[in-house]
């Protein structure tokens, strides 16, 4: 039986490991303090500061840029300007928008012309018309049918 464990290849066991752990510990050195995490308090914006938010976001700065800017979280910015009532940017279409999009992407228009007359970009005007149903074209179809119709419906 000595001979057995002297030259057999077993792992110790989990006492056996956890004892030459604990040997190897050096409980002499004092432990270490685990650095404790700062509470950060949300920053408040004045009503100075929400004017020059709501001027740069208007001017074209972005709710993530606007956010740095101002060391506020992004949300905060999109409050801020809502609580005002600046239209966001990037919204989703309404109802009416997405049925006139339905209805123009009917009669022939492509998904960027029909961004173009709603003001939006044209994978906007996908998202809506996917999430509505409609049946998209493929981009062959629309050439096809934009040769055969020199015609533009927004300007009839």
């Amino acid at each position: 039986m000595v001979l057995v464990r002297s030259l057999s290849n077993s792992s110790p066991s989990p006492l056996d490991r956890a004892l030459r752990a604990y040997r190897r510990l050096n409980l002499a050195l004092p432990a270490q303090k685990r650095p404790t995490r700062a509470v950060k308090r949300a920053k408040r914006l004045n009503s100075t500061e929400v004017v020059r938010l709501v001027e740069r976001y208007s001017s074209g700065g972005t709710v993530y840029e606007l956010a740095t800017e101002f060391g506020v979280h992004r949300t905060t910015v999109s409050e801020h300007l809502k609580a005002v009532g600046v239209q966001m940017r990037r919204q989703p279409l309404t109802p009416v928008q997405v049925r006139n999009a339905a209805r123009l992407y009917a009669s022939g228009l492509s998904l960027v012309d029909v961004g173009r007359h709603l003001g939006v970009h044209a994978s906007t005007v996908n998202l809506a018309l996917r999430e509505r149903g409609v049946l998209m074209r493929k981009p062959w179809d629309h050439l096809r049918q934009h040769k055969a119709a020199p015609h533009h419906p927004l300007t009839e």
